[in-house]
């Protein structure tokens, strides 16, 4: 079924000034007298779809352009809203991090996870292996600010106060052996009445069918959501090989400083 939307156009002045009403009920036509662009909804309330790109990247970025000051963008990639400030982009939530550092927690990585597995002569051929990445909070890199409520048991943080948060996770990878055809680095939650059973939210791959690439992939993913008090949150590494019957098909998740130290942050988004 077609749904037919009014626009409304007002004409006024010596300069032809205009008003703009977009509504799908024809008897609420008039925009609110101080705006330029009136975008109505009925109930339920129909949201106004910003520009969306893969990755902020792929999106215009003029350079001394006052004009163009204040445009907004969605990145699917960092599932982020982001505000050009007339010569780049900048996620709308760098602001609370750059004002409010108190509602910041960082964790470290604390040792490398190392997965392995075997393929085996017979079919179905291939194997996969997983393990929870390791966490702390007590060196000079790691901290919680005074005005967000976390904590950290056993590699797994319980966020203790319901709010909007982006989380960010970081991590590098070596793999070696036959196949090793698929790593991920995942970010898992449970639900406050489930607090043992955790589900993948989201996750960062690497596939490959060399295994002498040379370089090691770099992870690094982030997602902004509602939070629950009480509801927890791990990393778990992730391994996927092919036909490999006579090697063990490896993967390290490293903590070292050479590629970068692996890392879960939590920014409370206060606006």
């Amino acid at each position: 079924m077609k749904k037919h939307y009014f626009i409304s156009l007002f004409m006024y002045g010596a300069f032809w000034q205009a008003q703009i009403a977009i509504a799908p009920d024809p008897s609420d036509h008039e925009p609110h007298k101080n705006s330029i662009l009136d975008v109505k909804s009925s109930t339920p309330s129909k949201a106004v779809l910003l520009p969306v790109v893969s990755q902020i990247t792929d999106a215009a970025d003029p350079d001394n352009d006052n004009n163009y000051r204040g445009a907004v963008a969605y990145s699917k990639t960092n599932a982020t809203v982001y505000e050009h400030d007339g010569t780049n982009w900048s996620s709308i939530y760098n602001y609370v991090v750059e004002i409010r550092p108190q509602y910041l927690a960082h964790f470290s990585r604390s040792s490398n996870l190392n997965l392995s597995c075997n393929g085996g002569f017979l079919p179905p051929y291939g194997c996969t292996a997983t393990g929870i990445i390791p966490l702390v909070s007590n060196g000079s890199l790691d901290f919680q600010g005074s005005f967000i409520h976390l904590s950290l048991a056993s590699n797994i943080v319980t966020v203790n106060e319901t709010g909007v948060y982006r989380i960010t996770y970081r991590s590098y990878a070596t793999f070696n052996g036959l196949n090793t055809d698929e790593i991920q680095l995942r970010l898992q939650k449970s639900a406050v009445a489930t607090p043992t059973v955790f589900s993948t939210i989201d996750s960062k791959s690497f596939t490959s069918d060399n295994d002498n690439l040379g370089y090691s992939p770099v992870f690094n993913g982030s997602i902004v959501l509602q939070v629950n008090a009480g509801e927890k949150f791990r990393l778990q590494g992730f391994m996927q090989s092919g036909f490999s019957p006579l090697v063990n098909s490896s993967t390290s998740f490293q903590n070292n400083n050479t590629y970068g130290t692996g890392e879960l942050i939590f920014e409370k988004i206060v606006l």
